[in-house]
């Protein structure tokens, strides 16, 4: 694919997101931005749910330089223009099951879908880690990333030392 090619992927809930060009600017509910990252996709922004603060969640942000990606907040505290402030032109979330967009309140999700290509994959107890985990090399690919064999290899050492821990 070129850089002037259209872009298209579809996503977890059967939607195909288009963009002019292969997006650059991400804004990502904080797990997919932190896989997306594992994966070489740098996004330039993270959201919370409902169950985060106004601060990231550690736990949950992984190995994102915070100094680098702007957290815009959680909740209640997302609308449209906050979520867009930062002029993504893709935004990455997941579903926990049946298509809902996670993180974002569907008075939000709606609109904000009409102005930039909002892609969910699931990753609902359906899936297994491997086959979330090969979504989101799908979606990074498209986007640009040469592959994933850093983020292989750190998910190995992970599963290691999880079952070290089990063990």
């Amino acid at each position: 694919m070129t850089e002037q090619s259209e872009w298209r992927f579809s996503d977890d809930r059967g939607q195909l997101s288009t963009a002019a060009r292969r997006p650059g600017r991400v804004l990502a509910y904080v797990q997919a931005g932190a896989t997306l990252w594992g994966l070489g996709i740098r996004p330039q922004g993270i959201f919370g749910s409902d169950h985060d603060g106004p601060d990231p969640d550690r736990a949950k942000t992984g190995t994102l330089p915070l100094d680098e990606v702007e957290y815009v907040g959680a909740g209640s505290a997302l609308d449209v223009e906050r979520l867009l402030a930062g002029r993504p032109d893709l935004v990455v979330t997941v579903s926990y099951g049946g298509g809902h967009v996670y993180g974002l309140a569907p008075e939000t999700a709606k609109p904000l879908e009409e102005r930039v290509p909002v892609v969910v994959i699931d990753v609902s107890q359906a899936r297994t880690f491997t086959e979330i985990g090969e979504r989101f090399a799908e979606l990074a690919r498209s986007l640009g990333a040469a592959g994933g064999a850093d983020a292989d290899a750190d998910l190995d050492a992970a599963r290691e030392r999880l079952r070290a821990v089990a063990a």
